[in-house]
């Protein structure tokens, strides 16, 4: 079992039960649920491929989550799983490597989101085996990290808003720059940089964040080259000059004046 108590994750079975548990989240300060529609790499027993609820289970985090103003996020792989979840109401699948065009054309349908982890595959392929993880959870990750760049290619084709995410924790967790150097890899530096910025604000749903116009939050990292010409500087520690917090600089890691 992994991830299965604690702060971050819980067992949940029935309708009722799903209820209870997302109002309990939102009660507690949850910004949006997440939920987890297919087997994962980490977990030893349960296949990539099969789905995790009912429909109607899907549905009823749904419906907790739409009435608070908020949205359910799915870790989903296959195809099955993300069909089932965006027919059941969730806004937005995290992974999806095994998706497929018609997946991402009813994804692109219903204006459903995708956010890729491509790092999380990187480092447990390199790092996997000395941190003690065991053969199961290493042949699965070898499975997904393959399909991995072409689904973003695949959901970018279909106009699906692709966003950025790592899903590294623990001792992975210094691996994260790692996840922006294989999205240009796949997509490219402007795509990339969209979805680190637009795209990743309208899967919060809040456009005040992701660009500089009048009237937003003004993040930013400002970089000592174009990327769109120096793609690595959007990974390359050495390259970053400093970051600004609600048009602050809150930390200078270069030379600006």
């Amino acid at each position: 079992m992994c991830f299965s108590t604690g702060h971050m994750c819980e067992i949940v079975d029935g309708v009722n039960d799903i209820r209870r548990v997302a109002r309990e989240r939102f009660r507690k300060g949850a910004h949006a649920l997440k939920i987890m529609t297919s087997g994962g790499v980490f977990s030893v027993g349960d296949p990539l491929t099969r789905p995790q609820y009912f429909p109607e289970e899907i549905r009823a985090a749904s419906d907790e989550a739409r009435r608070r103003g908020s949205y359910v996020t799915a870790h989903s792989y296959s195809v099955e799983g993300i069909m089932m979840s965006i027919e059941n109401g969730v806004t937005c699948i995290e992974h999806g490597n095994l998706i497929d065009e018609e997946t991402v054309e009813a994804m692109a349908s219903r204006g459903v989101h995708l956010v890729p982890t491509l790092a999380a595959y990187d480092a447990m392929d390199r790092r996997g085996a000395k941190l003690g993880l065991n053969e199961i959870s290493l042949a699965k990750n070898k499975e997904v990290l393959v399909r991995g760049q072409e689904a973003c290619r695949i959901a970018l084709r279909a106009n699906v808003n692709l966003g950025f995410g790592t899903d590294l924790m623990g001792d992975l967790d210094d691996d994260q720059l790692r996840g922006i150097s294989l999205q240009v890899e796949a997509i490219g530096a402007r795509e990339t940089i969209h979805s680190l910025t637009v795209a990743n604000a309208r899967i919060l749903g809040d456009e005040k964040l992701g660009n500089l116009a009048d009237g937003c939050y003004g993040d930013a990292v400002v970089l000592d080259s174009n990327p769109l010409d120096t793609p690595e500087a959007l990974y390359d520690v050495s390259q970053h000059y400093c970051v600004v917090k609600d048009g602050e600089v809150v930390d200078r890691g270069g030379s600006l004046k």
